[in-house]
């Protein structure tokens, strides 16, 4: 009898030293991962999304700065005049943008607003806010949040963006009653324009968009440049990014979701996209245009314009769309 209690006891001993054993290395593996995970995740988080250096406090996120040095990135600005405007977002921070007006100011009706995409400023937009202003529009360049002269630390992929975009509208809406305004966005800024056409507090100013370039979601992007570029699975790299920007960025990538915003838009959008876009690809540009239910859509594809290009690829094909299809919403509205 003593035998068999003795036996049963090892047994016992043995099981829960192993359960120990196991209990101790899944704790030692999880504290391994989630701390590889946080640095991880910080560390992308800060070269991907936070812009400023000791140096230059406007500098963009790294990740931008090394496709992009300070010598490529001069535009011309419009000859026009022109006036600062400031804007004052909803969480506190104080936005800049450039209000371009037309040589002919008979008509102040027309008006874009153009948005720059990723790590860039609103020079980014001056090669598409002149020909907005050929055509007699008056045109706002904004610096979006963490970008130029706007503040703002940390960029959020479209989702604050699109809040700041509707401001800005409403801004012109309160200045100038009668405008008519095309929102116009290449890349991260054809993600904020997609999402602010789904916002309740969009202005009925607003009476169009125009979107180059733009992703289905942050989310979705991040993947494909993860798989394209490093060959990984998104689990769990995508999720450990994700729990980062949460906690550092103040957002979360799966709120960047343009794809959804399209679903519910209250204005007509005209999707461009270029078929040798490596960055965001031109499935993405289609499957936005598939699966929007705007009050109007239409699809263009520029042959062979690589991302956010477009424009200066083909701009007699690109413009004439955009006029064609943004005509009948832009007459004066009847007081």
């Amino acid at each position: 009898m003593l035998s068999v209690q003795k036996g049963d006891f090892m047994h016992r001993l043995v099981l829960s030293c192993l359960l120990t054993a196991v209990l101790t290395t899944i704790v030692v593996v999880t504290s391994i991962v989630m701390g590889a995970g946080y640095f991880v995740g910080n560390y992308a988080v800060h070269f991907g999304l936070e812009r400023g250096t000791v140096e230059n406090p406007q500098e963009p996120p790294r990740a931008f700065a090394l496709l992009m040095p300070p010598e490529a990135r001069h535009y011309d600005k419009p000859d026009y005049a022109n006036e600062e405007w400031t804007l004052t977002s909803r969480d506190n921070l104080v936005l800049k943008a450039t209000h371009f007006y037309p040589d002919e100011k008979l008509d102040d009706s027309k008006w874009a607003i153009v948005v720059h995409g990723y790590g860039g400023t609103q020079e980014n937009s001056y090669y598409i806010a002149t020909h907005y202003l050929q055509m007699g529009y008056h045109v706002l360049t904004p610096d979006l949040r963490a970008a130029g002269k706007s503040e703002g630390r940390y960029l959020t992929m479209g989702y604050k963006e699109s809040v700041d975009m509707v401001d800005w509208a409403k801004r012109i809406a309160l200045y100038y009653p009668q405008a008519r305004i095309i929102l116009h966005g290449v890349s991260m800024g054809a993600a904020t324009v997609m999402m602010a056409c789904d916002d309740d507090d969009l202005p009925p100013n607003v009476a169009a968009c125009v979107e180059e370039s733009g992703y289905t979601s942050a989310f979705d992007l991040l993947v494909h440049q993860i798989h394209e570029s490093l060959s990984l699975p998104p689990f769990p790299a995508m999720n450990l990014l994700d729990w980062r920007c949460q906690k550092v960025a103040g957002f979360s990538l799966n709120q960047a979701v343009p794809e959804v915003a399209v679903m519910h838009s209250k204005v007509p959008i005209l999707f461009i996209h270029g078929t040798k876009d490596a960055l965001v690809p031109p499935a993405m540009g289609e499957q936005l245009y598939r699966v929007a239910k705007a009050p109007d859509k239409s699809l263009l594809l520029i042959h062979d314009a690589v991302h956010g290009v477009a424009s200066q690829k083909d701009d007699e094909l690109y413009f004439k769309t955009v006029r064609e299809f943004t005509a009948p919403y832009m007459r004066k509205k009847q007081n």
